[in-house]
């Protein structure tokens, strides 16, 4: 990577996440099923956030500062977004499904082992959109960690027209963060068990993300 490049995407990250801030500390946020965080910490201590792709942004707020370890892509734009969620006290592991996957398996457990959660796109990172990946599956069942779902809405924002139907909260809105039933994976899990789990975290996102939209408009 040049310097010029460099320079550019450091000065994307500064104005991206002053941006993030802005909008959150305008917002009138509440969360809902925090219980079921408390829930998922009973059976290990750290959990893995799992959320859809297309609602992400009003999480980079509510969560931010508490070193959640998140996975970005390898190419540019993950590198962009990595820089991005670096300032609002994020960590960024290297790597996805497509690029890099094995690896950042292996990271991502490690991380949960050292004391940190993690937030993963279970659709990312180019979906396709709402269909959960093995991945988050499979570090569960290496690590011992809780799969949480958690999800996001707004009462007004612009959905863009892109694969996820990306939604950027406008300023001012009501916000909605709400949690739901932890999956559990076991260590002995065969193929046919993380398929069920798989879908279960599919439903229980898919529910949520639905009791959420008609929640709030």
């Amino acid at each position: 990577m040049s310097r010029r490049d460099r320079l550019e995407m450091g000065a994307l990250s500064i104005v991206g996440s002053t941006v993030i801030r802005c909008l959150g500390y305008s917002w009138r946020i509440s969360q809902q099923g925090l219980e079921w965080e408390a829930r998922a910490r009973e059976h290990f201590p750290n959990v893995i956030y799992a959320f859809w792709h297309g609602r992400l942004l009003p999480l980079s707020f509510t969560h931010r500062n508490r070193s959640i370890q998140v996975l970005a892509s390898e190419h540019r734009d993950g590198e962009r977004l990595g820089r991005t969620i670096r300032r609002l006290g994020f960590g960024h592991v290297r790597g996805s499904s497509t690029r890099g996957g094995a690896r950042a398996i292996f990271d991502l457990v490690e991380k949960l082992k050292s004391g940190f959660d993690l937030g993963i796109t279970v659709d990312g990172p180019r979906g396709p959109k709402y269909v959960v990946k093995p991945g988050p599956l499979q570090i569960a069942k290496m690590s011992g960690a809780a799969v949480l779902p958690i999800t996001t809405a707004s009462k007004r924002h612009k959905t863009f027209s892109s694969w996820d139907a990306f939604e950027l909260p406008y300023p001012f809105t009501d916000v909605v963060v709400r949690h739901g039933e932890p999956v559990i994976v076991p260590p002995d899990a065969k193929s046919d068990e993380m398929e069920r789990k798989r879908l279960e975290l599919e439903k229980e996102l898919t529910a949520i993300t639905e009791a959420s939209d008609d929640g709030i408009r």
